[in-house]
């Protein structure tokens, strides 16, 4: 393209597409370049979205958007081999916790939206790198032609290849970050809410520590769409090397326990994706803004979870509006440096955004403890057993059945009291 642009944004995911549209509304001139044929085709989420941040970009987008289920319940579960242990809340809030989304429908509804607001959107275009000029980003190569802009915003994903190609970061360390495999299996909507005892569009969310799968460090997820579930484990990559243990193993082992199989019986795969989530946080975070450029998104490392909840898209949506305010008051002042970008670091450090970052930096020593996945699941269902059971023996106290169970599945009484103390700090 001859054409200069203001702003170039790479990638049409959440980030992306929530950066167009801020840029667009306030009268940039912006170009959305996605390397799919379509928005959304090479993108995976567990799927649910809070969508607060949307708010301040499209009040009526909960009317128009592609939306699945407003997630009303949402649980947590321990599975050993053959149990399963839950904890959770469901309620109907005037706004759930969440709504479930597929992200071909929803993020190509997003991109049209940024259509909508002025931006250009361009699909199928591989962008390789950010193009220098004097030190500073002006443009983007592709094919060794460069499309010129004032500057850049980097939203192409947890393993993105613009920040490694342009020298902003190395390779991902597999020690921070981890392997999502997602299906989405179809099932009948009435199959859907029979099942999960749902009506009225609600629908149910858990997340799931896999603590029968040897060796390995693994966590599971069910979100209900209209139509299909959609499921997936995240695999601690560290973990999984040198093990005779396949990722596809790991999510079949999944489906079929018994607490998951009767859920998805009689469905089919739609869907399959896979890919790197970022979870070192601060550690893996690349250079979040440069002379000419910002970055944001899974591309920033803004992909967290602290065993309760794994969220992606809210921090993508919320950092892609805060780069386009940025670039919004640099085309003010004509200034595009990285003193003027600068101010996308305060704006991300006076939000949830880096504020979440850096108070559970240290979350992964409670998340990927080898214990969480071992020790602690079939301790809970040792417990729950002794406690339910009855074999017409005189009951004995609770503080008893938790010690012999403890005994039982070989953990210590310091451990559980260092991790106590672990969780009660980081999380």
């Amino acid at each position: 393209m001859d054409e200069e642009f203001d702003v170039i944004v790479i990638g049409a995911g959440p980030a992306g597409c929530a950066a167009a549209i801020r840029l667009a509304q306030g009268g940039a001139n912006v170009l959305l370049v996605e390397r799919g044929e379509e928005p959304g085709m090479k993108n995976i989420s567990g799927g649910v979205l809070w969508g607060n941040d949307v708010d301040a970009l499209l009040p009526k987008w909960r009317d128009e958007a592609p939306l699945q289920r407003s997630i009303e319940e949402k649980r947590i579960a321990f599975l050993t081999k053959d149990s399963s242990f839950s904890m959770g809340l469901k309620s109907s809030w005037s706004i759930p916790c969440g709504y479930s989304v597929l992200r071909v429908k929803f993020d190509n509804w997003f991109a049209r939206k940024a259509e909508e607001a002025g931006a250009t959107l361009v699909t199928g275009i591989p962008i390789e790198r950010l193009a220098f000029e004097g030190g500073k980003v002006c443009g983007v190569s592709e094919s060794g032609e460069i499309t010129r802009s004032k500057a850049v915003i980097i939203a192409d994903g947890a393993n993105s290849r613009i920040t490694l190609e342009s020298g902003l970061r190395d390779d991902i360390d597999i020690a921070h970050a981890a392997l999502g495999i997602k299906e989405v299996i179809s099932l009948p909507q009435e199959k859907i809410e029979d099942r999960f005892a749902l009506r009225d569009g609600s629908g149910f969310a858990c997340e799931y520590v896999l603590g029968f799968i040897d060796g390995v460090k693994a966590g599971g997820f069910l979100y209900t769409n209209l139509d299909s579930v959609s499921l997936g484990t995240v695999v601690n990559l560290e973990s999984l090397g040198g093990k005779n243990v396949y990722s596809h193993d790991i999510v079949e082992s999944f489906k079929e326990h018994p607490s998951i199989a009767p859920l998805i019986e009689g469905g089919k795969i739609a869907e399959y994706s896979a890919h790197l989530v970022p979870e070192g946080g601060i550690r893996m975070m690349p250079p979040l803004f440069g002379n000419g450029f910002l970055v944001c998104g899974d591309a920033a490392g803004f992909c967290f979870s602290n065993g309760l909840v794994l969220q992606g898209m809210n921090y993508a949506i919320a950092s892609g509006i805060m780069a386009a305010d940025t670039l919004r008051e640099a085309k003010e002042k004509g200034d595009y440096a990285e003193r003027t970008l600068s101010a996308y670091k305060s704006r991300l450090e006076k939000s949830y955004v880096l504020s979440d970052f850096k108070r559970f930096s240290d979350v992964g020593k409670v998340t990927w403890n080898s214990r969480m996945y071992t020790h602690y699941p079939q301790f809970i269902e040792a417990v729950f057993r002794s406690i339910m059971k009855e074999e017409g023996n005189p009951k004995k106290k609770m503080r008893y059945l938790i010690n012999e169970s403890r005994k039982k599945v070989g953990l210590g009484m310091y451990d559980m009291v260092r991790d106590a103390l672990s969780g009660g700090l980081r999380l």
